[in-house]
């Protein structure tokens, strides 16, 4: 039991999501499950998420075996695809910000 306790909290150190803008889908089946069979047989993958309607892959991976620069560059090789680091969205500013926020 603490040997899986153990190894539970080893891999939720070394375990990484990053979103990513994908560029070039068609369409929400066959290009989802293009872009999902090719990040799964990466080795280091534990999931992989893709929004076709707002064309964002969200990957979770084992920081140790794989970084953002080697999804990309995958992704890039083996499919006509093209990925770029998401950008935080920015926080919404509430109305009270939006009209005292000039003072």
């Amino acid at each position: 039991m603490k040997l899986l306790v153990f190894l539970t909290t080893l891999t939720f150190l070394f375990s990484a999501t990053s979103k990513f803008n994908v560029d070039g889908m068609m369409c929400g089946k066959g290009c989802v499950n293009k872009i999902k069979k090719h990040m799964g047989s990466l080795d280091g993958i534990k999931s992989c998420d893709v929004n076709f309607d707002k064309a964002i892959m969200t990957i979770e991976y084992d920081e140790s075996k794989l970084n953002d620069q080697l999804i990309m560059d995958r992704l890039h090789d083996k499919t006509t695809y093209t990925c770029s680091p998401k950008q935080p969205d920015e926080p919404k500013k509430s109305l009270f910000k939006k009209i005292f926020g000039w003072f």
